[in-house]
């Protein structure tokens, strides 16, 4: 397991940094397959003060992504409360994994892979003015990290209980039906919908 810790408007120091390395190496004994977890330790120019020191957490493991985000007044403080949702969201998936019952040995066991890319996120306080298109140096958001990692294929079912514990818009899957890249996504009237490429 590849555990990286960064820093975004502060100094990264090594207590802050062995800290917590400490507190999410944790989580391998919980799960295997974890292939990279990521933290990046942040603080915010906010006006609340309890929250403007930030934990963001992913896990990135063989076919699942788990991600938490705590803020408070104090870095440690932040990094705990993440490191215990991230514990519980772990648990919660194994758990779900023990209630479904085991699919048709046909699936193919095969790995895919994608490409996985994040952009700068902003507060609910904060706003982005657009520059003019032919200013595109002066843009605020950029590709800030992108990667593969091999993912299981699983069915339009499974995807949908990643895509509501994840409790993201969409949700990218190797469809172990049809062998294909999939979406799924969570349409306004609770349903689910599920995108599908067309050759």
């Amino acid at each position: 397991m590849q555990l990286v810790v960064s820093g975004k408007n502060l100094h990264l120091s090594p207590a802050l940094k062995d800290y917590s390395e400490k507190k999410l190496s944790i989580i391998k004994k919980y799960f295997d397959h974890i292939i990279e977890v990521d933290v990046t330790l942040s603080v915010n120019d906010s006006r609340d003060a309890a929250r403007s020191k930030v934990c963001e957490v992913t896990v990135w493991a063989n076919g699942i992504v788990i991600r938490g985000k705590q803020a408070s007044e104090d870095l440690y403080a932040s990094i705990d409360m993440v490191a215990d949702k991230i514990e519980r969201q772990i648990k919660k998936y194994k758990e779900k994994l023990k209630d479904v019952p085991r699919r048709s040995s046909s699936r193919s066991e095969r790995n895919a892979s994608h490409k996985v890319i994040s952009f700068n996120e902003l507060s609910p306080d904060e706003t982005v003015v657009e520059p003019p298109v032919a200013d595109t140096a002066l843009r605020t958001q950029k590709i800030v990290r992108s990667g593969t990692f091999a993912m299981k294929p699983m069915f339009a079912d499974e995807a949908a209980e990643q895509l509501e514990m994840l409790k993201q818009g969409f949700y990218v899957f190797s469809n172990a039906e049809t062998n294909q890249i999939n979406v799924i996504y969570k349409r306004t009237d609770g349903n689910f919908g599920l995108i599908e490429p067309e050759f």
